[in-house]
């Protein structure tokens, strides 16, 4: 009980530090932005993530602000805050839905107590491979999940390739038995909660940017996301082995407040809905590549790299689909997609 009360004043702690430094930087754009006449001649929007400048997804995001800046020649400019400036997921998600932020990129798993339709994406194993899940996303099946929050106060614009989401950890994992008592960091997300309690493992919803120091302190024995975030954020220092279970594709999204989006003429919501889309494509093109570069520069530094036999992964998280298939909403989008040609 004691160390559960620690995690949970580190982790409160850690949240509120990030909400005051995010409130601190909101103010500095405003006031910085408020230049006489400059209001009315571009809209300003702002844009917050979590990434780092080199990850793909901001480099998709750069492309999305450069093709809204020339199609609507210079009338609406988007700001983009990286590197977790104004805030981790949570923090970011609620000063959006507040409407000081206006886009924000976030995980699927996160989105889920917004929408239920969202909680169907971070199943584990739902997916045959990559190509089923981008298929998918572009369908009209991801189009209805990005529509699904538009009552909650913003909208989702496209959806970006976020790899597989792998577990890694201080020490090695080659089976589910290894997971058993270790505590893992998850998104909130009960999906994730839940499936990694099947797995064996103890988890612990942390924001993203408190997991290197969490790992550090041994307050979380290892977490689970894709390579591309587990290199850029050199979590690899404290937690060396990364086991490819792969249980989850679970993507990014790309929000937009309703309030500003509602604000836009017609043109305008055209125009960044396709340089949405566009950098999804873009995205696509470089994220297997970076990969593949990654693994070679992360066994240089003594990162360890485990392959499993993923049917017990599979059996062991079966109790997941029989519960979240009594939703007849759930059940109808799981068939749906395992169905998808």
């Amino acid at each position: 009980m004691q160390s559960l009360n620690l995690e949970l004043r580190y982790n409160q702690q850690g949240a509120s530090m990030k909400r005051i430094i995010g409130f601190l930087t909101l103010i500095l754009v405003f006031l910085t932005g408020c230049g006489k006449g400059e209001e009315t001649s571009t809209k300003k929007i702002k844009l917050a993530h979590a990434l780092t400048e080199s990850h793909p997804v901001h480099l998709a995001m750069v492309k999305f602000a450069e093709e809204v800046n020339e199609k609507t020649d210079g009338k609406i400019e988007v700001l983009i805050f990286p590197n977790g400036q104004l805030g981790g997921e949570r923090e970011i998600t609620e000063l959006m839905q507040a409407g000081a932020i206006d886009i924000i990129k976030t995980n699927a798993g996160p989105l889920e107590s917004f929408a239920k339709e969202y909680s169907v994406l971070p199943l584990p194993y739902l997916f045959k491979d990559m190509d089923h899940n981008l298929r998918v996303l572009k369908s009209p099946i991801g189009e209805e999940i990005l529509a699904a929050t538009e009552d909650r106060g913003f909208i989702g614009l496209t959806f970006y390739n976020s790899g597989t989401r792998n577990f890694y950890t201080k020490k090695p994992v080659r089976n589910t038995n290894d997971l058993k008592g270790m505590k893992i960091r998850v998104q909130t997300s009960k999906t994730m909660v839940r499936m990694t309690n099947l797995l064996g493992g103890s988890p612990t919803p942390l924001s993203f940017g408190e997991i290197y120091t969490a790992l550090q302190q041994g307050v979380v024995d290892g977490a689970e996301n894709n390579l591309i975030s587990y290199a850029e954020s050199k979590h690899y220092e404290a937690a060396p082995y990364f086991t490819f279970d792969e249980h989850s594709i679970s993507p990014d999204v790309l929000v937009m407040n309703t309030k500003t989006w509602n604000k836009l003429s017609n043109d305008e919501k055209a125009i960044i809905k396709t340089a949405a889309l566009n950098s999804f494509d873009y995205q696509n093109e470089i994220w297997s590549e970076t990969e593949d570069k990654l693994m070679d520069s992360l066994k240089d530094k003594g990162v360890e790299f485990f392959q499993v036999d993923k049917t017990e992964f599979v059996e062991k998280v079966q109790p997941l689909y029989d519960e979240v298939t009594k939703d007849s909403l759930i059940k109808d989008y799981i068939e749906r997609i395992r169905n998808f040609e």
